[in-house]
């Protein structure tokens, strides 16, 4: 019996944290090719105007993930043009014809934190730069007629030491004092389970629009920090309780989620 092909997938930002975690998920049901500006299956800069429809013309993908971004909050504070160009514009071009099969990677700090815990359809309110480059490449892509995926605060294990653990586990390494938001409050989630959530759900054209990939639990990052030395054994004395003054960062963004992953403990001894 003749097999059928796989679909195509094209992923953008796999370079990223995410990245590799989608990726190797991903590559269990579909051919993905990978672009980024170096180390990808292709090379080119997406902030380039005509770089979207040209990577798009030349893969003729059946299903785009964006991950792709612009994400350091003071970057993009210095540059919210350069910001825009990558966040907003660049997607939104790439979305172009391809509608549902199009799924734009988005943040929970798209929304100001006043109202948590959010449902997808909630309005948002960005307070910072990234944020609102990201809200508006969220209207863009839909405008489109692609859809949106919103994900919190990233843990997991990853050699470049990137992640809401890493952070964690790099601080007592060094024997250095860490201060964690007290009440800074978000639904972390593992890569992995995130991966396994847009690789189900890249596929699924007929969806809703907008869809969380939250966590199962709303914590600070010290209440984070705290569980993930309890699973592993570590020790906490190093870690200080601060509270979070900075204006651009929103206080509660937990978000509503129907998605089912692993409890928080589970995940946190994989990270």
């Amino acid at each position: 019996m003749r097999r059928m092909p796989r679909p195509r997938a094209l992923v953008t930002g796999h370079t990223g944290f995410l990245g590799p975690f989608a990726v190797a998920e991903l590559s269990a049901s579909f051919d993905v090719t990978t672009v980024a500006r170096s180390g990808g299956d292709l090379q080119a800069d997406l902030s380039d105007p005509t770089a979207a429809t040209a990577v798009v013309a030349a893969v003729q993908p059946d299903f785009v993930l964006w991950l792709a971004a612009n994400a350091r909050i003071a970057d993009c504070e210095r540059d919210a043009d350069a910001a825009r160009r990558i966040n907003a514009e660049a997607p939104s071009r790439m979305a172009r014809g391809l509608g549902p099969r199009f799924v734009y990677v988005s943040t929970d700090l798209v929304f100001d934190g006043r109202a948590a815990p959010y449902a997808p359809l909630d309005a948002t309110g960005p307070l910072s730069a990234y944020a609102s480059t990201k809200a508006d490449g969220e209207e863009r892509v839909l405008a489109e007629g692609g859809r949106v995926a919103r994900l919190p605060l990233l843990f997991g294990a990853d050699r470049a030491g990137r992640g809401a653990t890493a952070m964690v586990r790099n601080a007592l390494a060094r024997g250095e004092p860490l201060s964690l938001f007290t009440n800074e409050y978000r639904t972390p989630i593992h890569c992995r389970d995130a991966s396994r959530a847009l690789a189900a759900l890249l596929p699924q054209t007929g969806g809703p629009r907008i869809v969380h990939l939250g966590g199962p639990e709303r914590v600070s990052r010290w209440e984070l920090g705290q569980m993930l030395c309890l699973v592993h054994g570590l020790p906490t004395g190093l870690l200080r309780p601060a509270e979070c003054q900075d204006p651009l960062r929103p206080r509660d963004v937990s978000l509503r989620s129907e998605f089912a992953c692993r409890e928080l403990g589970e995940m946190l001894a994989d990270s």
